[in-house]
């Protein structure tokens, strides 16, 4: 009975992180589109006069929400066939 109870604590947090990954994969998302809607230029050019730091940031910032949006579907996915 306490190994079920144990087992139960653990998926809760496990519900409780995943979730609040969602939730930071959705304001990721959000505010990525609000800083690329006001620039006043296309993301190429702004590329093109960026830095070599403000383009490896880009760069990372590009790869982490893909990561992101990956997990983000896995556990909607889980979430619905579950």
């Amino acid at each position: 009975m306490v190994q079920l109870l144990n087992n139960m604590a653990d998926a809760g947090s496990v519900a409780t992180l995943t979730l609040l990954g969602a939730c930071g994969f959705v304001v990721l998302i959000v505010l990525n589109l609000v800083f690329f809607l006001n620039q006043e230029e296309s993301f190429s050019v702004w590329l093109k006069n960026a830095t070599s730091k403000q383009r490896v940031f880009a760069v990372l910032d590009v790869l982490v929400t893909i990561i992101m949006g990956l997990e983000f579907l896995e556990i909607l996915f889980l979430l619905i066939f579950i």
